[in-house]
């Protein structure tokens, strides 16, 4: 998830802890009964909070950089 936000243009620097909402939902996509139960598709909005930035910039870049 952290390579993901990184390829993003423009790019997100988010830490281990910001990407486990945005891993969630995109899980939570992929199985239909999941989606339907939250009444998820490709219309809604969804707000996700990432509250950790790259906190070791050493590790960070090893991760997004494979």
């Amino acid at each position: 998830m952290m390579r993901l936000l990184a390829a993003n243009n423009p790019s997100i620097e988010a830490g281990e802890s910001s990407v486990a909402g945005l891993a969630g939902l995109i899980e939570a996509m992929k199985d239909q009964k999941i989606s339907e139960a939250m009444e998820l598709n490709k219309e809604s909005i969804v707000l996700l909070f990432g509250t950790e930035g790259a906190t070791d910039p050493e590790i960070y870049h090893s991760i997004v950089s494979r």
